[in-house]
């Protein structure tokens, strides 16, 4: 049998090698050791990881989004009561949106308020033009022709640094007295409101004409609904209020207001024309039976005097005649006003065209101490030597 000795030196190494590889085992993870402590000792508290500093947050954010959503739930949700103001209603800019009444001769016993979009003018877009308006036909005369009798005064829901151009070329000798812009309407329910109240006006002296009521829900009495326009090229529409108009302005009610309630649910146009045809048939038939009675009365006067085969027109119908006949002479005196101006524009651009010299051609001349002669005249020649 064969022995085996081994020294202290040897020993001591293969320990030195042994714990070398356990302590390598163990940086590898390959072996698993349980530490114990004695009996005893506290074990100490376990550290927190990443994984449940996450799920801390995931927590607290869904507690506050939770508190947040039943809050507002409970906001929302809660019954409304008669003092809570559920309309966020925006007032005039001003408290009176127009200057008090003008006096003497210029003053005007009613206001016509007219809105923009729609009653005088449409308006279009597309890319390759862009915004394009349309004239309705008749504005120009309706606003010349009734600014005689009415104060007007265009009521606009576009702000005013879009819609001011428009005016500019829609009116542009100012027959609208005045202009009024979103900036004067009230805001009510998502809609502009123009509120009559503000004007500094008698309200049983004003009537409101627009293509939506709702503009003038404040004060229905006032207004008159008109056909939207929409760029068509027949359109009477416009032109045919102005009987109506001529007849609210010679006969002078005391307040409108009775008058179009009368009108209410009606074409105002079309049921004053049958109204104004019957009274016209009235006057006629009154005027032919008093003819027909002055026949059997007649006298030395009557045999040679004038007499009348046509029955007179009715006041109404003298007043809007000799109306018109005076703005159409108005009328013509003034466009013969503005060729005459126009023309002298334009020959004094002729002349300014025909200015050839320059500056320093007239620096030139000036030291010569000749004269500038006006255009198409020659310099003076100096005389000839002999």
């Amino acid at each position: 049998m064969r022995r085996t000795y081994t020294t202290p030196a040897d020993r001591a190494q293969a320990e030195a090698h042994r714990l070398a590889e356990e302590v390598l085992a163990q940086k590898t993870g390959a072996v698993k050791r349980k530490v114990t402590l004695p009996k005893g000792t506290q074990k100490p508290a376990k550290a927190t990881g990443q994984k449940d500093s996450q799920w801390k947050m995931y927590a607290i954010g869904a507690g506050v989004l939770t508190s947040v959503s039943l809050s507002a739930l409970l906001y929302y949700g809660r019954p409304f009561y008669d003092d809570r103001d559920d309309e966020k209603i925006h007032d005039p800019m001003w408290e009176k949106l127009l200057p008090d009444p003008m006096e003497g001769p210029f003053r005007r016993p009613y206001t016509v308020v007219i809105n923009l979009d729609d009653t005088l003018v449409h308006s279009t877009w597309d890319r390759e033009h862009g915004w394009r308006h349309a004239k309705r036909p008749g504005v120009d005369y309706f606003l010349s022709y009734m600014s005689q009798f009415y104060e007007i005064v265009i009521f606009t829901s576009q702000s005013s640094m879009n819609a001011a151009p428009i005016l500019d070329k829609l009116d542009p000798y100012q027959y609208a007295l005045y202009r009024l812009y979103r900036e004067a309407t009230r805001y009510i329910g998502g809609k502009y409101v123009k509120d009559l109240t503000h004007l500094n006006r008698d309200l049983s002296k004003v009537i409101i004409i627009d293509s939506n009521p709702d503009a003038f829900s404040l004060q229905p009495e006032n207004g008159i609904t008109l056909n939207p326009w929409k760029g068509e090229a027949n359109d009477n529409g416009l032109l045919s209020y102005i009987p109506f108009l001529e007849a609210i302005a010679f006969l002078q009610p005391d307040d409108v207001r009775p008058v179009l309630k009368h009108f209410k649910g009606k074409s105002i146009p079309e049921e004053w024309a049958r109204q104004e045809q019957a009274m016209n048939r009235q006057h006629i038939k009154q005027w032919e039976e008093e003819h027909a009675a002055m026949k059997h009365k007649r006298n030395l006067g009557t045999l040679f005097g004038p007499k009348q085969e046509k029955p007179p027109l009715l006041p109404l119908e003298q007043m809007r005649k000799q109306a018109r006949e005076a703005y159409a002479a108005e009328h013509e005196q003034m466009v013969k006003q503005e060729r005459m101006i126009q023309k002298e524009i334009e020959e004094q651009k002729k002349k300014m065209g025909e200015m050839k010299l320059t500056v320093w051609d007239m620096m030139t001349q000036l030291s010569t101490g000749q004269p500038i002669m006006p255009p198409g005249q020659d310099q003076p020649q100096p005389p000839e030597q002999k």
